[in-house]
């Protein structure tokens, strides 16, 4: 369960970069309202979703590792 937490983490720091990273390249290139309208389509808002209920179902379940220590 730890390694599954572990690249949930990975992945959803990776989109976190890369849609920050792309933003501010798209804000200094003036492009900024074309690129919100690209970026706000319902398969970025499914995986976000999807992302956020992993992380919800993630922490209610108990680390067992942590409870043997």
């Amino acid at each position: 369960m730890k390694t599954l937490r572990f690249f949930v983490a990975i992945i959803a720091l990776l989109f976190l970069v890369s849609g920050y990273s792309a933003s501010q390249y798209a804000a200094l290139e003036g492009t900024a309202p074309t690129y919100a309208e690209k970026i706000d389509c319902p398969p970025v808002q499914w995986f976000a979703l999807v992302l956020l209920l992993v992380c919800v179902v993630f922490s209610f379940i108990r680390d067992k590792e942590a409870d043997g220590k």
